[in-house]
């Protein structure tokens, strides 16, 4: 199956998201990713940007599972995933789920310019 995902970061994000990416390529040999941008933080309280990316990523996990691996790389690389605050502080990676590439998921306004990069604008 192929999934349509999202990574940022706002911590020293160009290695954090260079560090995702590499443990990314370990779940799948079948990863496309777009270039990184710049973004201003969205629902977040903070001074510090984002690099944000879009992926495509091919693999046999369903949905669960490929969170549940994405939850895994997310720690290893310093996110408190049990902070129930996590989602309005800074964070070393972000890897989120946008859904199945077959059901045309939606990507948040501020990824939109990264589609045509993977082909998927239409």
């Amino acid at each position: 199956m192929k999934y349509l995902c999202s990574l940022g970061s706002n911590i020293d994000p160009e290695m954090n998201i260079h560090h995702a990416k590499q443990q990314l390529r370990t779940l799948s040999g079948d990863c496309l990713f777009s270039q990184n941008i710049a973004t201003k933080p969205v629902d977040i309280d903070t001074n510090n940007g984002f690099l944000n990316a879009l992926f495509i990523i091919d693999t046999p996990l369903s949905s669960d599972e490929l969170k549940q691996q994405f939850n895994q790389i997310e720690e290893a690389l310093g996110r408190d995933r049990s902070d129930p605050e996590r989602s309005k502080k800074d964070r070393t990676i972000d890897i989120d789920i946008l859904g199945l590439l077959d059901e045309r998921p939606d990507v948040p306004d501020y990824l939109q310019s990264l589609t045509t990069e993977l082909g998927l604008a239409s």
